[in-house]
C-alpha cells in the first residue's frame, strides 16, 4: 500500500461512526441543535391543544420564543450559581 492509503485505512479504523453505539460528531456545535428540537416541541404542542390548525404557526412561535428565552434565562442563573459556589 502506499503511504497515503495507508493513513487514510488508519483514520477510517481510528473512529467509526455507528448509530446509537458511537455518538454522533458534533461536540462542539450541540447547543445549536437546541433549537430544531425546541421549534418541534412547540409545533407538536400546539397542533395538540389548538382548536384551529390556522392559530398554530403563530402560536408555536411565540412558544418557540418562549422556550428559548426560559432555557437562556435557566443557563443564566445556572451559570450564575456555578460562579458563586467557586468563590
Amino acid at each position: 500500500m502506499t503511504p497515503l492509503l495507508n493513513l487514510l485505512a488508519q483514520a477510517g479504523e481510528a473512529y467509526h461512526y455507528r448509530p446509537f453505539i458511537t455518538p454522533a460528531p458534533v461536540w462542539d456545535q450541540w447547543y445549536v441543535l437546541l433549537l430544531p428540537i425546541c421549534l418541534a416541541v412547540a409545533i407538536v404542542y400546539k397542533s395538540i391543544k389548538c382548536d384551529s390548525m390556522k392559530r398554530v404557526p403563530r402560536e408555536a412561535l411565540t412558544l418557540f420564543v418562549i422556550i428559548l428565552f426560559v432555557m437562556a434565562m435557566a443557563a443564566g442563573a445556572l451559570a450564575g450559581l456555578v460562579k458563586a459556589l467557586e468563590r
